[in-house]
């Protein structure tokens, strides 16, 4: 497996194409994948198209982001461009269109993508040799929708995904991803990647439990709000929890997310802010008559040290990494003096990487919030 990383900060879109390109070693038929993550302000739409006129033969997916990720640090205003190249390696895209309301109508779509990278639906054993990767549009709510629809095609609840929200910063709400050309702003792209390379997925968790729960007493799971937790408003749970009024609770919601229990494990879910009513609203669903554990923020730079140990432990000569980190620790992480440790980390870790800050990753069948998702592969 070989990666290779390229970025611009050339804003026409034909001509940030020609750039990256430029800065490649290999001609443009020689990669297999490319996987592009733009800055919101870029006109996503030709750049998608631009950017696959340069890759004719190759599977190109791309995204929006909250800011890009590479060797040189976190940075905004500008393109990545990854390649993937490896010739025992099949992959396949696709598109999924209107996420939010109607998934299920890109079911052949899925099946056929997922054929034509050497994946069968329903094989038990699909999860030793493949994976996707996945970008999700941000403004619908419908990762978990789009997540259940998928594995209900794919049939092995085993089966690898990693996967980030597609971003966007200032005040307008919208989000794009693409698949060789095509844009949506709601649904997903998907990339199925079947390969004899040894490959790593896992999550960075930074916060730690508190042994305090509530219970959730009404929510709407739909749109994302909780409107009372142990039988009181939910703003007030959550003020007495911390032992501090409800105002300054509006300010200590990054340090304190919620997390939810799902399979054993508890998977962060943050909090997006708090309405006259006392509701609060979340990124990711929470349902009634639910628990909820209230986590508090750790060492973030024991965790990054703890996470590229077990990397390099699974992937001893990793040559290909790709991460999905939630734009608040992003912000966390400038707040805190800790962008450029955490970039020194992982420049000793990987001889290249890239990644982008995003509104919420997903691992597996679980979408939540506040974590990074890695994608590591190997010889």
């Amino acid at each position: 497996m070989e990666q290779e990383v390229v970025s611009t900060r050339i804003v026409n879109p034909r001509d940030a194409a020609e750039d990256l390109v430029k800065r490649l070693k290999k001609t443009c038929s020689a990669y297999q994948a490319v996987i592009f993550l733009a800055d919101i302000n870029y006109d996503f739409a030709e750049l998608s198209k631009a950017i696959k006129e340069k890759f004719p033969d190759s599977e190109v997916i791309g995204t929006s982001t909250a800011g890009e990720i590479d060797k040189n640090g976190f940075a905004n205003n500008s393109v990545i461009l990854c390649t993937m190249s490896d010739a025992r390696t099949k992959v396949k895209g696709v598109l999924i269109e209107n996420g939010s309301k109607y998934p299920m109508a890109s079911k052949n779509d899925i099946e056929n993508a997922l054929r034509g990278a050497g994946i069968s639906c329903g094989d038990p054993s699909s999860h030793k040799s493949a994976f996707a990767l996945t970008f999700i549009n941000g403004v619908y709510n419908a990762e978990e929708t789009i997540l259940t629809t998928f594995y209900s095609i794919i049939k092995n609840d085993l089966f690898p995904l990693a996967g980030g929200t597609a971003g966007f910063t200032g005040n307008e709400a919208k989000t794009f991803v693409s698949y060789n050309g095509k844009v949506t702003q709601d649904g997903a792209v998907m990339l199925f990647v079947k390969t004899p390379c040894k490959f790593d997925i896992r999550q960075e968790d930074i916060f730690n439990p508190t042994g305090k729960r509530f219970f959730v007493n009404e929510a709407d799971s739909a749109n994302r709000k909780i409107s009372r937790l142990n039988s009181m408003p939910a703003k007030t749970a959550y003020a007495q929890s911390l032992n501090v009024s409800e105002i300054q609770a509006e300010g200590m919601t990054f340090e304190n997310p919620f997390a939810r229990s799902l399979n054993g494990s508890l998977h962060i879910v943050a909090l997006a802010g708090f309405s006259p009513q006392k509701e609060i609203s979340l990124f990711a669903r929470v349902v009634p008559n639910s628990t909820l554990e209230l986590m508090h923020i750790g060492n973030p730079i024991e965790k990054c040290e703890q996470t590229c140990l077990e990397i390099k432990s699974a992937i001893p000569n990793p040559k290909f990494a790709i991460m999905m980190t939630c734009i608040t620790r992003t912000l966390a992480f400038e707040r805190m003096g800790l962008k450029d440790k955490i970039i020194a980390k992982y420049n000793e870790t990987f001889p290249t990487f890239c990644g982008f800050s995003c509104y919420g990753e997903q691992i597996g069948r679980v979408h939540c919030n506040q974590t990074l998702v890695t994608l590591v592969i190997g010889d």
